[in-house]
């Protein structure tokens, strides 16, 4: 296995060293899994079957990621499920494999890995060659074949930059559209603002994310309750516009979220791109009602205080309008995979920005996580950093 590691990273810093631009999530890659097959080689003994069905259960997931979204994918009849439901079954069925290693001989184990890195070599390789090829023909795969770094990762990394947030913020009775902390690195008016959502408890500290474009708040989510299944993992997605003025003090004081905002700086073609992009989102969806909308329609003097869901919530305390789709990938929400994560990237990722892209299971804690990062940069794109809390 350490073996199988050291080559694994060898070929992604090779990629690292041949690309035309610098890619520092490449390197990031390659660095961690040396660090890894040399502590399998210093520390070798720790228990194989530990570290077999720790992975298992990291490969067991992302493969049930995999079929949930062929099963949307199966529904709406979208291009591409095939490949979902072969990858979904192999790294499930190798996922049970390595948890149950225990039970199994250590060549068997080996076998299951073998065939595990095989697969992951060829897609290294097949990176490796997109490096040759022209820059028109690389735009249209590159978003299609990323390797998605581990989730427990990143799934907590907003958790971790709230609590160190915390320590430095004053507490404030004041909830407001205001940033509590401003840094920019220009008086540039940032064209397109990102934001990161962040509870201190439950399953918000994995955190939301949503985007600000023309002074529109365009945010995605599981927001109609009485769609909730799978333990309220999926649902009807449900697109939420409004402006930025009413929608960040409703976040702040309906779920005591932090929001982390990011601004970033666009080309006029960008500009264009990202507007193309959420024109066609739009396009996909047919307006719906919240049940307080519903209710208020029947009765202009209806009780706002008997509604207390989260779509009705936002309708009039935050003034939203909301959508479902009526085709597409986001007409079913699953909260691994066609999250908020996915449809801002979608926005995102056809302008040329190429902030983050992935493939697998989409967390808000690897934008933060990026974009924390990019900001230190002087000459990249994000120009902004605010702190709403």
């Amino acid at each position: 296995m350490m073996l199988a590691l050291l080559i694994d990273s060898l070929s992604h810093f090779s990629q690292f060293l041949l690309k035309r631009k610098l890619d520092l999530k490449v390197l990031k890659d390659s660095l961690i899994k040396i660090i890894l097959g040399l502590s399998f080689y210093f520390f070798s003994t720790i228990s194989y079957q530990f570290l077999f069905t720790v992975f298992g259960c990291y490969t067991l997931l992302k493969g049930f990621a995999k079929l949930v979204s062929y099963r949307t994918y199966y529904i709406n009849q979208l291009s591409g499920r095939f490949t979902l439901l072969v990858s979904g079954l192999f790294l499930s069925t190798t996922g049970i494999l390595l948890i149950f290693s225990p039970f199994l001989s250590l060549e068997q184990i080996l076998i299951a890995f073998g065939i595990y890195f095989i697969l992951s070599g060829c897609g290294n390789l097949y990176l490796l060659l997109m490096s040759y090829l022209p820059n028109s023909t690389i735009d249209r795969l590159k978003r299609k074949i990323k390797i998605t770094p581990p989730i427990f990762l990143e799934a907590f990394v907003p958790k971790r930059v709230l609590t160190e947030t915390n320590k430095i913020l004053k507490p404030s009775e004041v909830v407001s559209e205001k940033a509590v902390f401003s840094e920019r690195k220009s008086d540039i008016v940032p064209d397109l603002e990102i934001y990161i959502h962040v509870t201190e408890k439950s399953f918000g500290s994995i955190g939301h994310m949503d985007l600000c474009f023309d002074g529109e708040i365009i945010s995605y989510g599981n927001y109609d309750e009485d769609s909730y299944h799978l333990f309220d993992t999926m649902g009807d997605g449900v697109l939420l516009t409004t402006d930025k003025a009413s929608y960040i003090p409703f976040c702040i004081k309906h779920s005591q979220k932090t929001l982390f905002g990011f601004g970033i700086q666009l080309t006029p073609q960008e500009k264009q791109d990202v507007a193309n992009a959420i024109k066609n989102i739009k396009a996909q969806c047919y307006e719906w009602k919240s049940n307080y909308s519903l209710a208020l329609a029947q009765n202009p003097l209806v009780d706002q205080t008997m509604y207390q869901d989260y779509a009705s919530l936002a309708c009039y305390q935050a003034n939203s309008k909301l959508y479902k789709f009526n085709r597409g990938p986001f007409k079913s929400y699953f909260v691994l995979t066609t999250n908020c994560c996915l449809l801002s990237d979608s926005i995102i990722g056809p302008s040329g920005i190429d902030l983050l892209s992935m493939n697998g299971i989409l967390t808000p804690g690897t934008y933060l996580n990026f974009l924390r990062h990019e900001f230190k940069k002087p000459d990249s794109a994000v120009i902004s950093y605010d702190i709403y809390n």
